[in-house]
């Protein structure tokens, strides 16, 4: 997620130097059949170019307001699992105790509590990785399969959906604490709940990750705006011609071209929140976020410092 006001004339010249070099090109047809062809004939009323433009900017207008909230959407729900994994962590540490416990050794509570929590840290870590399709074996290593006690590792190693059988794994244990004392029926009942919202959260996440935005949007809008910037320099040129400035033209249909293509490549990179862009929902930093707030609340030894914004201004 970029977090900076800057400029960037380098990455606006990746992302849209076809585009200036087409709009350069067809400028260029266009001058070469006025002046030197003596074509004059080929002339477009401004009128249409101005419909064109009009009809393409209430597309991108409405493509673009439904890629936003299709981002903002994947925020909420990373928002949501912020903050039920706080509230997870709350009950475990609050309802996972001795009351009516078979074994009465405080350390086992201990124990217990860590191992819920640590899965749970998997869980949204593979979770990311899912979403991301992040298949670094080191980064697996480290933030998922690392602190997972032996059974449960083997449970999820070679199952493809390895966050969904965390959380079943996470059901399990919880199932496991209520049967030897460590919870309670109507303790067991709230945490389980949680559980269901924290799946809920992910299905909704896999849903715009596997959904693809509507094709005939891009398609249309990809039509209509190359001949809109295919007609524009045929509009433009007579009328900079009677102003005796015909080069003008070149510097402004490259400027009205660039801003439309900007807002339709605008629209496609915030369609999809999970593809680890700098215009992604930050994943990294809301789960290093959780992180930091669990591992603080159980006592570990080691806590990872806060992420922060890289030298480009990207949060990611």
């Amino acid at each position: 997620m970029i977090v900076h006001n800057k400029f960037d004339l380098q990455l606006v010249l990746k992302f849209s130097l076809k585009n200036i070099l087409f709009s350069i090109g067809v400028t260029s047809i266009a001058v070469f059949l006025h002046f030197e062809i003596g074509m004059k004939y080929w002339q477009i009323p401004i009128t249409i170019i101005a419909t064109l433009g009009t009809a393409l900017a209430i597309i991108l207008g409405f493509r673009n307001g439904s890629a936003y909230e299709r981002w903002w959407e994947a925020r909420k729900i990373w928002g949501g699992l912020v903050n039920d994994s706080r509230t997870y962590c709350r009950q475990v540490l609050s309802m996972v105790n001795l009351n009516h416990a078979i074994d009465q050794d405080p350390s086992k509570v201990k124990e217990i509590q860590k191992d819920l929590i640590t899965t749970h840290l998997s869980f949204i870590n593979s979770l990311r990785l899912q979403l991301r399709g992040n298949l670094d074996e080191n980064e697996w290593n480290e933030k998922v399969y690392k602190g997972l006690d032996k059974v449960t590792f083997e449970s999820i190693r070679n199952k493809s959906n390895k966050a969904s059988q965390l959380l079943i794994q996470q059901g399990k244990k919880l199932e496991h604490c209520l049967n030897t004392g460590f919870i309670e029926d109507f303790r067991h009942m709230n945490m389980d709940n949680t559980l269901t919202r924290l799946s809920d959260f992910q299905g909704k996440s896999e849903r715009i990750k596997h959904t693809p935005f509507p094709k005939a949007y891009e398609i249309f809008n990809r039509i209509l705006l190359g001949l809109f910037i295919l007609f524009l320099p045929f509009s433009l040129l007579p009328i900079f011609s009677d102003m005796n400035g015909w080069w003008l033209v070149f510097p402004v249909t490259v400027l009205i071209s660039w801003v439309f293509y900007g807002i339709h490549q605008m629209g496609l990179l915030m369609a999809n929140p999970f593809e680890n862009f700098r215009w992604d929902v930050p994943l990294d930093a809301l789960c290093n976020t959780i992180e930091i707030d669990l591992l603080e609340a159980i006592e570990a030894d080691t806590i990872p410092k806060k992420l922060i914004p890289n030298e480009e201004g990207i949060l990611m």
